[in-house]
């Protein structure tokens, strides 16, 4: 390792997600250290890359460890860390206070700092912060800005400093010390496995290596339940399965502690199992299947309330005679003549307090929807009925679209259950609704804890209607929550197979039902009215992309409100986030303002998704919008805004991650919306993820145009591979029925906020 030091003249890139920067300094050209690299050195200045603890300053001094290195840049000096020295001089000192660590803070302000306190001014704010009170001409504001954040600053130096003496490197101290506060060090020291549930990008072995760093030993029973509890977690949010076997479990487990050395045994993985489940993390039950405790307690009170419901639910006493007297009604009213499975769905919602109904597209299922609701209105004519009937869909967007067709209102899940965040919820076992008619369209995307959730907060008096397509992908957290309710054969199911007229004309929809069945029709390289499919090689699909959305933009499409570009996988260079790039470069350009967060730069009008719930503000997972606004405090960025369907979001600077582009998204994010143009690439780099429903799903977002471009023969592959049956046991519960205790559902409730994106990418 060598060592160098110099002072910085200019600040070429720093991210403040990652840390990371690049600056050029300025040398002692004099150095001994630097005699070898004179004869490569064209001057006294060097550019050094490095993750700091916050963002250099011009005329800072630095001390740098690391090693020379020559790339296309010429030689520069990568250091794997830094000591700052103090700015001493009356320049660096004013620099330090005006930059973006002090925000309100000018050069003007920063000089009075400095002739009012001197070149000793930093250390004696931070002994003493209450000296900012006597500096003159100073507002109450950045007069507090200096208190907290000279305090802060040398309290995190310290942190980092112990940090890196456990052989953290610095980016991640960064990120512990980020997500863990001040405390950072004294929790690691507690417990480094915590750093696998507090800490985003920690899995088992980030955290294990910080464990042998700090002495556990490799046989301890603290890293053998650490092990287990992630590999059941990781395996169940990545696949959706709700359990895992207890041989599967044990092999990954001896797998990952095996590849340096034998220390794992049998032994300790039934210790382990054992504590685990003491400590109601994981759940074995007798057939050995290993549960996370949440997924198993939401498993079997699901079971129960669907018995609950099948069994008590009250019976509104409607005349069959008279429904059909007002689907007559209906049908006269709205100019439309429903089929007899249609007829047949509508009369089973009304008389049944539990029913499925299901169909794929095209077949009438929002229709049915309206007609329920219609009838239900003529049956009790009241308000006090009209504000108790629930209609329900997963996403914003899904709500949206419910309530423009049933022209009545409706509302996300979530927000019905009154989401609050962190995994709380106003209504569940012990607090319920008021609603006595429920009705959830788009239920394929419902998971197991959710449904869990949403059941327990309904009065077994409640009817309940559940409408979804079950060859749609199911939900992307464990469960799979529809199918298993089918397959049981006690709930009344109405499966919707024939195409409604309306929809008798689209290709695309002709086309989603062969799909279904793993069939291509000898027209796919057809070019029809409503879809094409465009032979392209790997290498002309992010093209081929382009220039449709060129195209369509030409003839009237909106690229935020009409067209979507929907990709299986987000890596690589055909992945969802290169062709982001590619769409924002060659349609929002930009006019040079922008903010850069991560490896992403946002624009006005770039369109976004958001990737999070967050009731406080009102937006959820998978909400779409566009940029309105970058918004500046004091002439520095201090965040921007989206316009969503629901209306407008701030978002600060630190919440950008929050935020991503949407000009392509993943399959499983469209669900439960529709666009007027889909556009999807087909190759084999996305084998890991070309499965008949994800390919089926993806068509069945298209309204009005359809355009499939790249391998064919992906394509086709695709159809082939048919996905396994998620590990579940709802359907066997619901006809065996469970006596549950919901303290147990309330305890499991309090477990960790998990998201399974965390383990999509």
């Amino acid at each position: 390792m060598e060592e160098i030091h110099g002072t910085v003249t200019k600040v070429t890139y720093y991210n403040p997600d990652t840390h990371f920067g690049v600056v050029r300094i300025k040398l002692d050209y004099r150095d001994e250290k630097l005699v070898k690299y004179r004869d490569k050195l064209f001057s006294n200045l060097l550019t050094v890359t490095c993750s700091f603890d916050r963002q250099p300053i011009v005329d800072e001094e630095y001390e740098f460890t690391g090693e020379f290195v020559t790339n296309q840049y010429g030689l520069q000096f990568k250091a794997a860390s830094y000591f700052r020295r103090e700015a001493s001089t009356p320049e660096g000192i004013i620099a330090f206070l005006s930059s973006e660590l002090f925000p309100g803070i000018g050069k003007v302000a920063a000089a009075r700092v400095y002739e009012a306190m001197g070149k000793d001014c930093i250390n004696l704010i931070e002994k003493n912060p209450e000296l900012v009170e006597g500096i003159p001409g100073l507002n109450s504001k950045q007069r507090e800005t200096l208190k907290t954040r000279i305090v802060g600053l040398e309290k995190q130096k310290l942190v980092l400093l112990k940090l890196l003496e456990l052989g953290i490197t610095m980016n991640a101290a960064l990120k512990l010390l980020k997500s863990l506060g001040e405390d950072a060090f004294e929790i690691i020291k507690e417990n480094p496995y915590c750093l696998i549930d507090r800490v985003e990008g920690f899995g088992f072995r980030r955290a294990d290596k910080i464990a042998m760093e700090i002495g556990i030993p490799k046989n301890s029973p603290r890293r053998f339940e650490a092990l287990i509890f992630y590999l059941l977690r990781e395996r169940c949010f990545r696949t959706g399965n709700v359990y895992l076997e207890h041989e599967e479990l044990f092999q990954l487990a001896g797998e990952e502690l095996n590849r340096e050395e034998n220390i794992f045994f049998l032994e300790d993985f039934e210790k382990a199992l054992k504590n685990l489940a003491i400590n109601k993390k994981i759940y074995i039950d007798e057939e050995k299947c290993v549960y996370l405790f949440k997924l198993y307690i939401s498993e079997n009170l699901l079971a129960q309330k669907v018995n609950e419901f099948l069994k008590n639910g009250v019976q509104k006493g409607y005349n069959i005679n008279e429904i059909e007297i007002i689907i007559k009604k209906i049908q006269e009213k709205n100019g439309i003549v429903y089929t007899e499975k249609q007829r047949e769905a509508i009369i089973q919602a009304l008389l049944e307090p539990l029913v499925i109904i299901t169909g794929g597209p095209g077949t009438g299922k929002s229709t049915i929807i309206k007609a329920i609701i219609e009838a239900i209105l003529e049956l009790e004519p009241s308000e006090v009925i009209s504000e108790r009937i629930a209609l329900l869909a997963p996403t914003g967007r899904a709500a949206k679209r419910l309530n423009e067709v049933c022209r009545f209102p409706a509302q996300t899940i979530h927000r019905f259950l009154g989401f609050e965040g962190q995994g709380i919820f106003r209504f569940g076992p012990e607090a319920k609704t008021d609603a006595k008619i429920v009705i959830i369209d788009e239920f394929s995307m419902v998971d197991l804890n959710l449904a869990a959730r949403l059941f327990s907060s309904l009065e077994n008096e409640a009817k309940i209607i559940l409408i979804g397509d079950v060859d749609q992908l199911p939900s992307v957290e464990p469960g799979e929550v529809l199918a298993d309710l089918i397959a049981s054969k006690e709930i009344k199911t109405v499966r919707l197979d024939q195409i409604y007229r309306q929809s008798s004309d689209s290709t695309i929809i002709s086309l989603a039902h062969f799909v279904n069945q793993g069939y291509v029709g000898a027209d796919i390289l057809v070019k029809q009215e409503d879809r094409n499919f465009i032979r392209l090689d790997d290498g002309s699909i992010l093209p081929g992309i382009l220039k449709t959305v060129e195209q369509a933009i030409l003839k009237g499409m909106d690229l935020i409100r009409d067209i979507q570009v929907l990709v299986p996988l987000y890596k690589g260079e055909i992945g969802i986030h290169a062709i982001n790039r590619k769409l924002q470069e060659k349609f929002n350009p930009g006019d040079g303002k922008e903010i850069k967060n991560q490896d992403r730069v946002f624009r006005v009008n770039d369109k976004v998704i958001q990737l999070v719930n967050r009731s406080e503000k009102g937006v959820m997972n998978g909400d779409i919008g566009y940029i309105l606004s970058l918004n500046q405090e004091e002439g520095e960025y201090s965040g921007l805004t989206v316009m969503f369907d629901f209306g407008p979001v701030d978002y600060k600077m630190d919440e950008l991650e929050d935020l991503t582009h949407a000009y392509a998204i993943s399959i499983h994010k469209s669900q439960g919306s529709e666009y007027d143009l889909v556009i999807i690439p087909f190759s084999y780099k996305y084998y890991v993820m070309l499965k008949r429903k994800l390919i089926y799903t993806a068509i069945t977002r298209a309204k009005k145009f359809l355009v499939m471009l790249g391998n064919i023969d992906a394509f086709r592959f695709g159809l082939r591979d048919v996905e396994l049956k998620r590990k579940t046991k709802l359907s066997e519960k619901i006809k065996n029925g469970f006596n549950l205790l919901t303290d147990d559902f309330e305890e499991a409730e309090h477990m960790e906020n998990l998201s399974p994106y965390d383990f999509m990418d």
